[in-house]
């Protein structure tokens, strides 16, 4: 596995391709690219964008790959329909999200991101989102809204977290309407991202990157953004008695990997380790592949059984329909051990705790690394996490 190495974000902004989009939705794909070829920005579905005329909305669908996405990943809708269905407090989010479908231009159009009403309801025409490494690890500590306010002012104010969805778009709005200045490019999301905009394509990209590279200067200047490596060599002890443990518990295969990086291993002997890696992952989208909770020690039976109950707790029971077997074990001799449904998640686990290991390192040595709370991130594990479900369907017995 590689190592993160973050760098100060470059702005791939160039004249002549932008030349060669000949409308603004050719624009709108192309500089969707720009922004998901960079993993420190996107991972794994982790953002979306948009274009909006007077009345139309065109945003990003769901599934699609920002990396690779063309003008066809966009859904066009009603905008006047979209900002209507906030107006109603009587819909839950539920009523609210299913309300969407409706507002499509064409009815065959593919499923508009979940983000949908946060990107109807600012009012610029150009709207990036994504979840940027280097935010997060500015935002994601007890200090959030008083450290935002120094790094970035009245450029991006925050929002308090909310679930994907109404409940996000009605805080965006609220925190637009009342603290956006003529200076505002863009809205800190607390321990979600970041979502910028601007007139037009070239202005709402570069307006991403300016948030990003003032996250990053300010990390460096507090002696926050180098991360630590420790290069002793880890032990020969080999992971699969773990995995087996583990897959007996779960009750089907696993697939591991296994990171001895000198990164991996600093972070696996932090003397902190128990109070950093336990507070939750950056967003709680992450906990989908890696998990609330590393496993750390060699408890799988412990592990399983407190995390069950508190899915329990928080989801009642539908927590049945969520695996409550790590993902991620720390181990001081080992390194990190990555499991997944199979090698292809293990991998994708694996990539996402990296840049969740980088995140918390740098929090921490500004501030008290936090996560969202128990209760949204569980949810999240429940709402997004129906692959394991799906490939293990596909398993034979």
């Amino acid at each position: 596995m590689s190592e993160i190495i973050m760098c100060d974000m470059q702005n791939l902004w160039n004249d002549e391709t932008a030349r060669e989009c000949t409308t603004p939705l050719a624009m709108r794909a192309w500089t969707s690219r720009l922004l998901g070829r960079d993993r420190d920005l996107v991972l794994y579905g982790g953002g979306n964008t948009s274009w909006k005329t007077t009345d139309t909305l065109y945003v990003k669908s769901t599934g699609s790959d920002l990396s690779t996405v063309s003008e066809s990943d966009f859904t066009a809708l009603h905008l006047a329909a979209l900002r209507s269905l906030l107006d109603d407090p009587a819909l839950d989010n539920a009523a609210v999200m299913r309300s969407i479908e409706g507002c499509k231009l064409d009815a065959n159009a593919p499923k508009p991101s979940i983000e949908t009403l946060l990107h109807a309801v600012i009012p610029k025409p150009w709207i990036e989102h994504a979840h940027a490494d280097a935010i997060l690890a500015v935002a994601n500590v007890e200090s959030c809204v008083e450290t935002c306010a120094e790094v970035f002012g009245e450029l991006a104010p925050v929002v308090p977290y909310r679930h994907s969805g109404a409940a996000l778009a009605r805080a965006c709005k609220a925190v637009y309407e009342t603290l956006a200045t003529e200076n505002t490019i863009g809205l800190i999301l607390a321990f979600h991202g970041v979502v910028a905009f601007g007139r037009d394509a070239r202005e709402s990209y570069g307006n991403l990157l300016r948030l990003v590279n003032l996250a990053e200067s300010w990390l460096k200047n507090r002696g926050a953004w180098q991360l630590p490596e420790d290069h002793v060599a880890a032990n020969a002890a080999s992971a699969e008695a773990l995995r087996e443990r583990i897959s007996a518990v779960a009750g089907f295969p696993l697939s591991v990997l296994i990171d001895r990086s000198p990164l991996a291993m600093a972070w696996a002997r932090r003397p902190d380790l128990a109070e950093v890696a336990t507070q939750g992952p950056p967003t709680p989208q992450h906990a989908i592949y890696t998990k609330r909770l590393p496993l750390i020690g060699d408890d799988v039976e412990g592990y399983t059984s407190r995390y069950r109950l508190i899915l329990e707790r928080e989801l009642g029971a539908e927590a049945r329909l969520v695996d409550a077997t790590p993902r991620i074990a720390l181990d001081p001799g080992l390194g990190i051990c990555i499991l997944g449904v199979n090698p292809h998640y293990a991998a994708v686990a694996a990539e996402i705790y990296q840049h969740g290991m980088a995140i918390m390192t740098r929090a921490a040595a500004h501030g008290r690394y936090r996560a969202a709370s128990l209760s949204d991130i569980s949810l999240a594990e429940l709402e997004y996490g129906g692959f394991e479900r799906r490939v293990l369907s596909k398993l034979t017995p």
